[in-house]
């Protein structure tokens, strides 16, 4: 769950062939560490561009991998931005045309782009009246809330009904290519699980949770494939001396689900683990995305040469603060479903 600049390439490699390996953005940053096919080393994505000196969320992009969506935050709140892809050198982000009245957070492209579902922060029934600014705000709640495209904008933001938004405390939605729906549940007691609300006949059926979410475990930031054949999450308390959110995944196995796999990186266990949040997939699921408050190696003693780079990246994005990192999504899929089929 996502904690509350110059211009470079951003997706010019977006479109290139499934499955490939090459990074998709411009200038990566490796941290240098010795990796293995399971122990691979994410890099961050769009330095100083998408991932910046705030909290930046992952993305999620649009069909052609020409428009993004991401959250940028503070410690109290959050605005949805937008870039765009024009002529081979990505936009500076800007604030989306339906975000910035309330906090907003997790936007969730479609995957035929048509929509966007984000959570909100704001009265679940729309105000008649302004309050002067100090005085309280009825009715906030942490709801789901959709945008429909219209030409070249965005309609006004939707309430999701009730039968997905079940509570006051519901977050990050990933969708299907069916439009089922998958988030993040808070319950009274602070309990975390993930559900799912099927989507049939043009309307959300009742959210269910999922299996292997029973809330003992704070599972959060569901990301499913298009297809539903497999869900990356964030948990803590999953993963051995980890007490802090980190990336798993989870294959179908017929029609429930496999066993729940973590996913390890090179250095993820460096301080007792980063932070890992808000998993997302590019279009065509060749790389997961991720927000981490993880950060570059630096060795001592250096250089003034190395301290000068050093200074700069942190002016740029490198500061502690939640960036976007990626890696390659095939070796974990395989993984997740080699263990629903019980071959490892």
């Amino acid at each position: 769950m996502h904690r509350n600049g110059s211009t470079s390439l951003l997706l010019s490699c977006l479109m290139v062939s499934a499955r490939s390996t090459q990074p998709i953005h411009a200038n990566p940053v490796r941290n240098n560490q010795p990796t293995t096919p399971a122990l691979m080393a994410p890099d961050i994505f769009a330095p100083g561009v998408i991932s910046g000196p705030a909290n930046d969320g992952s993305p999620t992009f649009a069909p052609d991998g020409n428009t993004l969506f991401f959250t940028r935050s503070t410690a109290n709140w959050g605005a949805i931005l937008e870039s765009h892809k024009v002529n081979g050198q990505s936009s500076e982000p800007v604030l989306a045309q339906f975000s910035g009245e309330w906090p907003d957070s997790s936007p969730a492209m479609s995957p035929d782009g048509k929509f966007i579902v984000f959570q909100s922060t704001r009265p679940a029934v729309p105000l008649t009246v302004r309050p002067k600014e100090g005085e309280p705000i009825p009715g906030l709640v942490s709801n789901l809330w959709r945008v429909d495209r219209l030409g070249s904008g965005w309609s006004q933001p939707a309430r999701l009904p009730d039968a997905v938004n079940i509570g006051h405390s519901i977050w990050k939605p990933s969708i299907a290519a069916n439009g089922n729906l998958y988030f993040t549940v808070i319950d009274a007691k602070g309990g975390k699980r993930l559900f799912s609300s099927k989507y049939e006949n043009r309307a959300y059926l009742p959210a269910q949770p999922l299996p292997f979410s029973d809330g003992t475990t704070a599972d959060v930031d569901p990301e499913i494939a298009t297809d539903e054949s497999f869900l990356v999450f964030c948990s803590a308390g999953r993963l051995s001396g980890a007490s802090k959110d980190h990336l798993l995944i989870v294959a179908r196995q017929g029609t429930g689900w496999g066993p729940v796999v973590p996913i390890r990186y090179a250095g993820d266990e460096k301080y007792g683990y980063s932070t890992d949040d808000e998993p997302r997939f590019d279009p065509n699921h060749r790389f997961v995305f991720f927000s981490t408050d993880r950060a570059v190696p630096v060795h001592f003693p250096r250089t003034p040469e190395q301290a000068r780079q050093d200074v700069e990246r942190l002016e740029r994005w490198d500061n502690s603060n939640s960036n976007v990192w990626y890696l390659p999504l095939e070796p974990y899929e395989n993984a997740a479903k080699n263990a629903a089929k019980g071959t490892f």
